[in-house]
């Protein structure tokens, strides 16, 4: 087992009304370490939809790596393009429906994987990444090659 916490702090800025209060927050991961971050689509910082999506990207780019790094292969970078969308349900609550991930990873060396190698360790990646395991959401994995 492992615990991971971060700390939230935020302060009042001008009114603080059901129609208009301040969105903008820290989020402090380590002592030196913090983000601006807000509602959804606001202009100065992450909102949450966005770190749910950057949490489940990082966890399945780690897990990617760790396979490649299990067969020797080389990985000079990793980029990957995510979209997350949240809709209402049929019960008017709004929640992240479908997160997808769009990959690319470059190799270097002469051992170079062939597209269904690099399929069959997103696949095994994506069922090996604990925050996938952790959300409802749809999750889709579509490779760029």
């Amino acid at each position: 087992m492992s615990k991971h916490s971060i700390n939230i702090n935020w302060k009042v800025q001008g009114d603080f009304t059901p129609q208009e209060f301040s969105r903008e927050h820290h989020i402090q991961f380590q002592p030196e370490l913090s983000i601006i971050a807000g509602g959804a689509n606001n202009d100065f910082g992450a909102d949450p939809e966005q770190l749910l999506a950057g949490a489940l990207a990082s966890c399945h780019m780690q897990t990617f790596l760790m396979l490649a790094a299990k067969k020797r292969l080389q990985v000079e970078s990793y980029q990957d393009t995510v979209v997350a969308e949240a809709v209402a349900r049929e019960d008017g609550k709004i929640w992240v429906s479908h997160i997808q991930l769009s990959p690319l990873a470059q190799f270097v060396g002469d051992k170079q994987p062939d597209e269904a190698t690099v399929q069959a360790m997103h696949d095994k990646a994506h069922q090996h990444c604990f925050i996938a395991n952790s959300i409802k959401s749809e999750i889709t994995v579509k490779p760029r090659f």
